[in-house]
């Protein structure tokens, strides 16, 4: 992680395995839908996954033109993975591995693509008029304000999500291994004999936590990723639409000046 050490194995953090899974999960998926379309039969009923994917396509790419305009519609490949690649990870989080964005140096790349990107955008658009706000010294300061914000809520969210879970974990180990074994692991976890005896082993079997934790994972890491990836990407769009619609509103101002001015002459 960015602050702390996180356990590696051979060097390899939990984040970047999650990394390595959620792109291979997302490449399969690519894979199947492209042999499904392939191989898709026009006089046929489409199948329930090509229209799961074709409404997540359609969705996506609405969400973009209605932020940036028709012709920036390309960008939709690029917003649907970023979404894919957010809820992915979290969904991993129901097979035991920690979510990629647990990190904030995951969290603060993606953010930076984004702030690049109004940069980009801006001065593609507006070429050199993009530096005026900048007169304005208070724009010098919140120029980073994006970078910041929208990678820290991310970071933040995800994180929170996996703490609360730990911590129920825990709760669900020390409950029944006190109340059903009369073994204290906050007294006897960090003592090396105790992970030897038949009560430590029974504590962490946690019959407790498949009862009541997945409620919690439904909520932290289904719709909580979900809303995130949503969070994430409708933000993205938004700074680079301002990029591009403040050339337009400026165009559509200079053109009614210059009209008067013609009338008036």
């Amino acid at each position: 992680m960015f602050f702390s050490e996180s356990p590696t194995l051979w060097g390899i953090t939990p984040q970047l395995t999650s990394i390595v899974l959620t792109t291979i999960i997302i490449c399969i998926i690519c894979i199947v839908y492209n042999v499904k379309v392939r191989n898709y039969n026009v006089k046929q009923p489409m199948p329930g996954f090509l229209v799961l994917i074709e409404t997540f396509v359609g969705s996506v790419e609405n969400m973009v033109v209605s932020s940036m305009g028709k012709k920036y519609a390309k960008l939709t490949p690029y917003a649907m993975y970023i979404i894919m690649y957010i809820f992915t990870g979290s969904m991993l989080s129901l097979l035991g591995f920690e979510p990629h964005t647990t990190s904030l140096t995951v969290t603060l790349a993606m953010g930076f693509v984004t702030f690049i990107g109004i940069y980009y955008f801006g001065l593609k658009v507006q070429k050199f008029r993009f530096f005026r706000k900048y007169l304005n010294p208070m724009e010098l300061i919140g120029q980073f304000v994006p970078l910041i914000s929208i990678s820290f809520r991310l970071f933040g969210n995800i994180l929170g999500g996996s703490i609360i879970l730990g911590m129920a974990y825990g709760m669900m180990i020390g409950l029944q291994g006190s109340l059903l074994l009369g073994y204290n692991p906050a007294g006897d976890i960090w003592n090396p004999e105790s992970t030897l005896k038949p009560e430590y082993l029974l504590a962490g079997l946690n019959v407790g936590a498949v009862l009541i934790t997945p409620f919690i994972h439904l909520y932290l890491d289904f719709f909580e990723g979900g809303l995130q990836s949503f969070v994430f990407i409708t933000l993205t769009l938004t700074y680079w639409g301002e990029s591009v619609h403040v050339e337009e509103h400026e165009d559509v101002e200079d053109k009614g000046l210059t009209h008067m001015q013609e009338q008036r002459k």
